[in-house]
């Protein structure tokens, strides 16, 4: 069964465009709720684009990052989410906005493939689409952030 991704918000491409817009501010209108960790600060995000999956990590050195994490039980879904999530992003974003897709690899091995869409003017940030493949267990990620920072 592959099921579908849902949504926490009524308008995911608007949603999609005012946290792409709120990069400067280091996602500040997104976030709530932060844990601490040695490095890095993550937060719930306060709309999410897929729905109890999304978070805003902040590191110590004013780079943020808006991240959704699913997992998937068998490659199948894996895919099946990850074509779902690069239709709907792709959808979402204006003209303005190039994407490629590559392959991921961990350590000399296939680890699943991303699709990244960029801004023409290079200040906004890159929004990607993930499916990784770690050992046996199947991801999908949506990260919006800095260029030099990929999932």
């Amino acid at each position: 069964m592959q099921d579908k991704i849902q949504s926490g918000t009524d308008d995911p491409c608007a949603t999609l465009q005012n946290i792409v817009a709120d990069y400067p501010t280091e996602f500040a209108a997104f976030r709530k709720g932060g844990s601490n960790f040695r490095s890095l600060t993550i937060y719930q995000a306060r709309e999410e684009l897929i729905r109890g999956h999304c978070e805003v990590w902040a590191w110590g050195n004013g780079d943020s990052a808006y991240v959704c994490t699913v997992g998937a039980p068998n490659l199948d879904v894996a895919n099946a989410r990850y074509s779902q999530a690069v239709e709907k992003v792709s959808g979402c974003l204006g003209p303005e906005w190039t994407s490629g897709e590559k392959a991921r690899e961990r350590n000399g091995e296939d680890a699943g493939m991303a699709t990244l869409f960029q801004h023409e003017d290079r200040k906004s940030p890159v929004v990607s689409v993930h499916r990784v493949e770690d050992r046996s267990s199947q991801s999908v990620y949506l990260y919006i952030g800095s260029s030099g920072r990929r999932l």
